[in-house]
């Protein structure tokens, strides 16, 4: 495989491993070898009466950008561990960077690069409403997703899916939503590498690159090879 091809699949960039294809409705774009699992975790679902959207698939490098910049500037709520909004125009550039990783990946970073990697939902609060804002308390016992996180809890390794940012193993805040098909994402993980990321960065319009390739060896080890072990 070409070191071009390399970045390609693991880094956000469009390539011949993803296909876009239509779920219970729903046109979303996935590596070619999670489609048919995808189709069948997401058909239990419905069959169970808890149909599931999908709110976040494959995103690209530039896609990843749009979203870091959006919160490092102030354009999007930035929120603390606790959940509440942030003053980002008040931060340093640490603390924006440290209340950033909890949350968000550094582009490049992103396991939904992968096509591996969604955040779902269930369809009913939304089709009366409701906007997920992707937070841990919204799958509690009162939250509006609480019997998808006990179906999930039961049957989600059934279909070789697991949820990599579970609390206390990660640097990343809990995700209850965020769903990974860890036969491909493990093998994706591996190919990883610190300075094609940076490269990547240097020649990308994000906004603090220096300060962010500096940070980045650290922030691989923490926020992207720290996940929870496979069931």
């Amino acid at each position: 495989m070409s070191n071009a091809h390399s970045k390609a699949i693991v880094y956000g960039m469009p390539n011949s491993d993803l296909k876009t294809v239509e779920i219970n409705g729903q046109e979303i774009t996935v590596h070619k070898e999670v489609v048919k699992p995808l189709t069948q975790l997401l058909g239990q679902l419905d069959n169970d009466g808890l149909t599931t959207n999908v709110v976040s698939h494959w995103r690209s490098f530039d896609h990843q950008c749009s979203i870091w910049t959006a919160k490092w500037q102030g354009k999007r709520t930035l929120l603390d561990r606790n959940e509440c909004p942030l003053q980002t125009e008040a931060l340093s550039n640490e603390q924006k960077f440290d209340a950033l990783c909890f949350w968000s990946a550094i582009p490049g970073l992103s396991r939904h690069h992968w096509g591996t990697d969604f955040d779902i939902f269930l369809a009913k609060p939304m089709a009366e409403g409701y906007q997920p804002q992707l937070i841990p308390s919204e799958f509690s016992s009162e939250g509006p997703a609480a019997s998808l996180e006990v179906w999930l809890d039961k049957h989600l390794t059934d279909y070789a899916f697991y949820r990599p940012y579970q609390d206390g193993f990660s640097g990343v805040s809990p995700e209850p939503w965020h769903i990974s098909y860890y036969p491909v994402a493990t093998e994706m993980l591996k190919k990883v590498e610190a300075t094609e990321v940076a490269s990547l960065i240097k020649h990308s319009k994000l906004p603090e690159k220096n300060f962010i390739v500096e940070r980045l060896e650290r922030y691989i080890a923490d926020y992207v090879e720290k996940v929870a072990p496979l069931p």
